[in-house]
């Protein structure tokens, strides 16, 4: 498919993207339409650099357009003809001297072209991909189609009964006019008694009829009613799965359906609401004792008014939870004095809808805490909803502020065993009103937004999406502000489902059940079983035993160490990650040598990954070795797929091997990382004056007897008679060149060494980059 054909496939928006960029001056639509083939096949971009090919190509288009003006003159299409001749005075006039300029600014508009079709095929993907999130139909979200769509058909029906109900009405109240005038005139004529036994047959089945209607109308009100129910239900399930979503779950939070189903089921009530007004006036233009129009439609209008008013108030929400532009994107967690945005949309879709102004406030019902804070929100008031084609009936706020009040004591009020709650545990709601005006109906309605917790400096972030994470996974009361006042535990279940999709929601891989094994072990102190459960203390407030922070922070840092550094190798399953000791020692006991495994460092707060790896010795015994753990410090200077790439360890005789050689359970190394090694570039001698330098990871080994520490960070020393438990220190960050043999060095002429290693812990070596330059060759053949 021509690049053309797809632009003419684009829809909405990207197709008037895509015809913006085009103008007279330039390229008219329908040249680029008519000369789609030859103008994709020319090379643009060469000549806008070569004279020449630029002025081939303006001749050549200007041959294109010939043809074009003679074929549309020849079939009398002189609008195109005349179009084509008038481009092309055009175009002779001002890139005549300079067709350089042509062929540049074509080749900017194909260029924004591709960019459109880029974007387009970006946003068919990430529908697609919705659209596989997207939960097969409950059995529930069957009867709920199924109850609108039959109440419509209903509605219609008695609609067309009350018309036929009018008509009978009208031939009865004009033959009854008609009689009434015939008894004035001539009372004592005979066929007056027929008549009048013909009116009053006529009367009964107007009665007949209208009880009829009624009892329409109440099966349909029973109806409703029990779809009201499932809407509720509905509503209800999608507010859990937005909580769930704030949190990293993968969930169907589209509107799109249940907009569709409340629209219509409020279109129904008021349609409803019209047909009894119709009956009562009925009722005044023809009654008579037990007219049943006298009687029921008040209760009937009464009891279709509460679940009108009832769905309307539920319809009114907030579809994009409050969430900071900058530094830190995470729903519901916010920070004084930095903006932040949040959405409405009113599932009613109603034609004819009045302008609704929206309101906001916060904290409109504060609870009676010791300490709790006050804040003004701040921005700008009364936005309307407006319609747009992607959210329907919304208004969104871009552009929100907190700013705290300092009435009373100002930051000083909040003690540590004053009653209060902490900062990263108290909760504050957004309300969003707003007037629904309709057919004679008005109703103030309200949307409140998820709690949300605020901060006043960014180091209290991790621990409020802590708090963020606990209260949407365990509250049963979505607007409960007091939740932290005793927080409930939670069972292992819900909080290993919850780990896991921190990991799922920015990267492509959750975790699998061993690694969640480890975490639930971490947390509960044996292996959990259905029965396990997890205190909010335990999650993110106590210490873990042997280390100074608490399970959160160490997993928290684990994840931005992953998503920073890690993606790639994660994404393809090459990390192992969270795996205790024990587990490593019996993973890698029996692997052949140099079989290594990547894990998490459980001891450093700020996360650490290290490689161990299994030595076997001659005596039939075996030794697990880890390095120092690699930080973000590390990772930012060499990604961790160099590193194993280039490790070296030093032998006992100080000559430099790499002991890691397959990835658990045997890939080869480079068999598993090849692909995210740093690109090989050849070396030319006639360009190229210095070797390339590289940097790498160095490891000796000494001796102690006492096991190493990962957090520590001294260096430890391996005993040989150690069979685990043992730390490589990274103690070397050294500089070698590739391997590029019999190159000579273009001054001296003399073969360079391939590598520059530091022979211990040198301190004019340690932690620093050791650079060959000119000059340096003699000075570092006597150092070695």
């Amino acid at each position: 498919m021509s690049q053309w054909e797809a632009i003419l496939r684009l829809t909405g928006v990207f197709q008037e993207q895509a015809f913006a960029v085009y103008s007279q001056d330039v390229l008219p639509v329908e040249v680029r339409q008519y000369l789609a083939t030859w103008i994709e096949s020319q090379n643009w971009k060469l000549a806008a650099r070569d004279p020449s090919l630029a002025n081939v190509l303006f001749q050549n288009l200007f041959e294109h357009l010939d043809i074009q003006y003679v074929r549309f003159t020849e079939s009398h299409e002189l609008v195109e003809a005349n179009s084509i001749r008038n481009f092309k005075l055009k175009v002779q006039s001002k890139y005549q001297e300079n067709p350089q300029k042509l062929a540049e600014l074509i080749r900017e508009l194909l260029q924004l072209e591709k960019q459109i079709l880029i974007e387009y095929q970006h946003a068919e993907t990430h529908n697609k991909a919705q659209e596989q999130l997207l939960p097969m139909e409950t059995e529930q979200q069957n009867k709920t189609e199924q109850r609108v769509n039959e109440a419509k058909e209903r509605v219609a029906v008695i609609y067309q009964e009350v018309k036929f109900l009018e008509e009978q009405q009208e031939i009865f109240d004009f033959r009854y006019k008609t009689y009434k005038a015939q008894i004035t005139a001539r009372p004592t004529d005979p066929s007056l008694k027929k008549k009048n036994e013909e009116l009053q047959l006529q009367l009964n089945e107007l009665d007949k009829k209208r009880k009829e209607i009624l009892d329409l109308v109440k099966q349909l009100l029973g109806l409703c009613e029990t779809l009201l129910g499932f809407l509720q239900q509905e509503l209800s399930a999608w507010l859990q799965r937005q909580r769930l979503s704030c949190i990293g779950a993968s969930t169907n939070t589209c509107l799109k359906e249940l907009e569709s189903w409340v629209t219509k089921t409020v279109e129904v009530f008021f349609q409803l609401k019209r047909i009894l007004r119709n009956l009562s006036e009925l009722s005044a233009q023809v009654s008579y004792e037990g007219d049943p129009l006298k009687t029921d439609p008040p209760e009937l209008q009464k009891r279709l008014l509460e679940m009108l008013l009832c769905l309307l108030q539920r319809s009114f929400v907030v579809h994009k939870q409050p969430i900071m532009i900058f530094p830190c994107k995470k729903h519901l967690v916010l920070k004084t004095s930095t903006q932040f945005s949040l959405a409405a949309r009113f599932l009613v879709n109603l034609k004819g809808l009045g302008n609704m102004k929206v309101s906001y406030s916060i904290d409109k019902n504060p609870p009676d805490i010791k300490g709790y804070r006050r804040f003004n929100l701040l921005g700008p008031q009364d936005k309307s909803l407006e319609y747009t084609q992607d959210e329907g009936l919304a208004v969104e706020y871009k552009h929100l502020t907190l700013k705290e009040q300092r009435a009373g004591g100002g930051k000083g009020n909040k003690g540590a065993n004053d009653g209060s709650l902490s900062v990263m545990e108290e909760l504050h709601i957004i309300t969003l009103k707003t007037e629904f005006k309709y057919e004679g109906e008005k109703l103030n309605i309200e949307a409140t937004t998820l709690p949300f917790v605020v901060i006043s400096n960014i180091s209290q972030f991790v621990r409020a999406v802590a708090s963020i994470l606990w209260f949407n996974l365990l509250s049963t009361n979505p607007k409960d502000v007091t939740f932290f006042s005793n927080p409930p535990a939670a069972h292992w279940s819900l909080i290993a489902n919850a780990l896991s999709w921190q990991f799922s929601c920015c990267t492509k891989r959750g975790l699998n059940a061993d690694q969640l094994q480890m975490l639930g072990k971490k947390l509960c102190g044996s292996i959990p079983n259905e029965d396990s459960v997890v205190t909010w203390r335990q999650f993110s407030k106590e210490s873990m035993p042997r280390v100074s922070f608490n399970f959160w922070e160490w997993f928290d840092a684990i994840l931005c160490l992953v998503k920073a550094h890690l993606e790639r190798i994660w994404n393809d399953g090459y990390v192992m990650g969270f795996v205790s000791r024990s587990t490593e020692k019996e993973l890698l006991r029996t692997k052949q040598q140099g079989t290594f495994l990547l894990r998490f460092s459980e001891s450093m707060r700020d996360g650490g990954i290290t490689c161990s790896w299994v030595d076997h010795n001659p005596d039939g015994t075996y030794e697990v070795r880890s390095v120092e753990p690699f930080t973000k410090k590390e990772l930012s200077s060499i990604p961790l797929t160099e590193i194993i790439r280039n490790y070296q360890l030093l032998t006992d005789e100080n000559i430099p091997e790499n002991p890691l050689k397959f990835l658990y359970p045997n890939k080869p190394k480079d068999e598993a990382f090849g692909k995210y090694y740093e690109q090989k570039y050849e070396v030319n001698l006639e360009y190229q004056r210095y070797m390339t330098r590289m940097l790498i990871m160095v490891s000796e080994r000494n001796v102690d007897d006492s096991q190493s520490s990962i957090a520590s960070g001294t260096p430890q020393h391996f005993s040989e008679s150690l069979q685990y438990g043992n730390e490589m220190n990274l103690n070397v960050q050294a500089e070698y060149s590739q391997n590029v043999t019999d190159l000579e060095d273009p001054i001296n002429g003399m073969t360079m060494e391939e590598l520059l290693i530091n022979p211990g812990n040198d301190p004019m070596f340690s932690d620093q980059l050791t650079s060959l330059t000119e000059g340096s060759l003699e000075s570092f053949n006597n150092f070695l």
